[in-house]
């Protein structure tokens, strides 16, 4: 059950358009028999992050909740999935949470490298590449 004040919050925020939490863009669009939770991870991606992200997609979708996509307009590369019965903010909330961490992990793999040694790694990077090379470090 969410708190009170936490109930408020997601109250207020904009359906069907991005807006920021925490420095990401986030987005819930509602339409029949549930809504798309999404995180806009890059806009205007290059020809070179969307392969790079699609070589490591398929593989942490079968990890995480969320994959990604390229919308219909083809401006961004998305981080996102389908809430079956959600129509608010707090239906979505635990969702939330958790696509926000997975774009986190998202970020970690994706900022380019700069030489530095895998025990110089942060834990969520770590765990995002274990992930996406199927379990082997």
């Amino acid at each position: 059950m969410l708190s009170e004040d936490l109930e408020q919050w997601l109250q207020g925020l904009p359906l069907g358009e991005p807006f920021d939490i925490g420095g990401e863009s986030v987005y819930l669009q509602v339409g029949d028999g549930g809504a798309e939770l999404g995180v806009i991870l890059v806009r205007e991606p290059t020809d070179a992050q969307i392969t790079e992200s699609m070589r490591c997609g398929f593989q942490c979708a079968l990890e995480f909740e969320a994959g990604l996509a390229i919308p219909d307009d083809g401006d961004a590369l998305v981080l996102n999935r389908w809430l079956p019965d959600a129509e608010t903010w707090a239906d979505a909330a635990d969702a939330l949470e958790n696509i926000l961490n997975q774009a986190g992990l998202w970020r970690a793999a994706m900022k380019p490298s700069n030489g530095r040694q895998a025990e110089d790694s942060s834990r969520a990077e770590q765990r995002l590449r274990t992930a996406l090379n199927g379990g082997a470090a």
